[in-house]
């Protein structure tokens, strides 16, 4: 495709979002100058595989783990400046500078900077053998500690955290996961589905500890070998993952004086308080689907909301306005989450809730308002369109598992 030598869009963050952006771009049909800058030196990636696949197997990258190949850019005019920051976003002579002293020009900014990971700062936290997962080197060294019979630490028992708990048993490791909440991934699963997520890690040899924190860090020649948890038990460790969050990349934002509140306030179609400046992903404080707004730091959400932008700036605008999905995999078994966990909703379960395959439903004022399910796939293939739709439910039957949920879609359409 021709590339003009105008000012063209630069895509700051060469991640999922960045990588995306950039592609969505051209499938649209712009033919400006794309410009695409990411400190990691590695080629746009995936995310999710660090936490499973490449810790699993960490001698073959997963298929498709990178979003294009090196030919795929040059074949579509994308020019890459890996390994380089950007420093600052000067909006009103309309170029990025960058870490290696160069310049780039631009007529519109895709800002794809992510978040970076949320560390300990507690007594023995510079210890070696201290692990934070975020990026593919970070994976790898991580990888080299999962070995059989070795004893894994896991501070925190988030999405991430729970993931390497899994995939660390799956090595033959020893796991023992240390949680300040009373159950594990508390806001993306909510207190009961979250208290059978840690029976399940416990059926699979997990230590699991809840409701408890981490004083002090212990080490012997400048590596960790130990915590001392707040009640003061000392538990002996040969590493330490540890998964507390993220903090939203602002700084660029900041400094060029768009609207921030909790992220970088867009509105439907990306945009920032700039209109020629667009946020995607982790840093992007959107409009929800039921209302509000916020950060939505999934997969789904940094991939989708990166197309729309890139659409909006070929000409293609349309809102995006999109349910929350996300899902996890941990030992055999498959979560996805779709719209919102709410504590006080009707819990409508469809299949054997002490088994690892079932779908819950939330519903309020007889409308689906979210949904989770358990190695039920097709369930949320149909449930996802209840939801969108509004149509109406009756509990009784999308608790029927001899009812195929198409039916209702058919039913009530």
């Amino acid at each position: 495709m021709a590339v003009t030598d105008a000012k063209g869009v630069v895509i700051i963050g060469a991640n999922l979002a960045g990588g995306r952006a950039a592609e969505a771009l051209r499938t649209a049909g712009y033919e400006g100058a794309i410009t695409l800058i990411g400190d990691e030196t590695e080629l746009p990636y995936e995310r999710p595989p660090l936490s499973k696949e490449v810790l699993t197997e960490p001698d073959t990258l997963p298929a498709q783990f990178y979003i294009l190949d090196s030919a795929d850019y040059a074949e579509n005019n994308i020019d890459l400046r890996l390994g380089v920051r950007a420093e600052r976003l000067d909006t009103v002579g309309q170029k990025v500078e960058l870490s290696d002293g160069s310049e780039v020009a631009f007529e519109q900014v895709i800002l794809a900077t992510g978040a970076r990971v949320r560390r300990l700062n507690i007594e023995g936290s510079d210890l070696k053998g201290i692990h934070y997962l975020r990026t593919l080197e970070d994976a790898r060294a991580l990888s080299e500690e999962l070995k059989p019979g070795a004893r894994i630490g896991f501070i925190g028992m988030g999405v991430i955290g729970a993931e390497v708990a899994a995939s660390a048993r799956k090595r033959g490791c020893e796991v023992i996961t240390i949680e300040p909440l009373e159950i594990p991934m508390a806001r993306a699963l909510g207190p009961r589905f979250g208290a059978w997520l840690a029976q399940v890690h416990r059926e699979e040899g997990v230590d699991v500890r809840l409701g408890c924190g981490v004083s002090s860090i212990l080490g012997e020649q400048g590596r960790v070998n130990g915590v001392i948890l707040n009640d003061g038990e000392q538990v002996d460790l040969d590493a330490l993952v540890v998964g507390i969050g993220v903090i939203p990349n602002l700084e660029l934002a900041e400094a060029a004086g768009l609207e921030i509140d909790n992220g970088i306030v867009v509105n439907e179609f990306a945009q920032t308080s700039n209109p020629a400046i667009y946020a995607v992903g982790d840093v992007a404080n959107s409009p929800l689907y039921f209302g509000g707004r916020g950060r939505c730091e999934t997969y789904q959400n940094a991939q989708d909301q990166a197309i729309f932008a890139a659409r909006a700036i070929a000409g293609q605008a349309e809102p995006y306005l999109k349910p929350q999905w996300f899902w996890t995999d941990q030992f055999d078994i498959n979560i996805q989450v779709l719209g919102d966990v709410i504590s006080d909703a009707e819990v409508v379960i469809r299949g054997d809730e002490n088994s690892r395959q079932f779908s819950a439903f939330f519903v309020q004022d007889n409308l689906i308002r979210g949904l989770l399910t358990v190695n039920q796939a097709k369930d949320m293939g149909a449930g996802r369109r209840l939801l969108e739709r509004s149509i109406p439910v009756d509990t009784v039957a999308l608790a029927d598992v001899n009812i195929d949920l198409r039916q209702l879609l058919k039913k009530t359409a």
